[in-house]
C-alpha cells in the first residue's frame, strides 16, 4: 500500500474520511494490528459535533460510518484543527491527549496503539 497522501491546507476532517473510505477500506492489514477488531470513534466537537467511526475487523480496515454507535472500542473526542494537526503528523495521538486538546474514552489500552492506525490512515 502506498505511503498516506499529503493533507491540503484547506482539508476539513469530513474531506478526510470521504477521501480515506475510497482509498484506504479493505486494502490490507494495519501494520502491527492484525486481528484486531475494534470500532475507533473519532468525534470531532466543532464543525457540528461531526461523528466517524473506523471498522476494524482482523486488522483490516473494513468500512467507516457516520452515525453515532453506542459503545464503541474506543473514542477520540477533538477538534478538528487538532484532528488535522494529529494526520498531518505535526502531533501524535498521545502528545494531543497531554496537551488536554485530546479526550479518550473508552479502551486506553487500544487508544495508545492507535498510531498505527493513524499512519495507515
Amino acid at each position: 500500500m502506498s505511503n498516506r497522501p499529503e493533507i491540503p491546507e484547506d482539508s476539513t476532517p469530513a474531506g478526510y474520511f470521504d477521501r480515506l473510505s475510497k482509498d484506504r477500506v479493505n486494502r490490507s492489514t494495519i501494520p502491527k494490528m492484525s486481528g484486531l477488531n475494534a470500532i475507533v470513534q473519532f468525534e470531532i466537537t466543532d464543525d457540528g459535533n461531526r461523528i466517524w467511526n473506523i471498522i476494524v475487523e482482523n486488522g483490516v480496515l473494513r468500512e467507516i460510518t457516520k452515525e453515532m454507535i453506542e459503545k464503541p472500542t474506543c473514542t477520540f473526542k477533538l477538534s478538528s484543527a487538532t484532528f488535522l494537526s494529529i494526520f498531518r503528523s505535526e502531533m501524535t495521538l498521545q502528545q494531543a491527549f497531554f496537551k488536554g486538546k485530546m479526550d479518550i474514552k473508552g479502551d486506553v489500552l487500544l487508544a495508545r496503539r492507535m498510531n498505527n492506525l493513524v499512519n495507515l490512515m
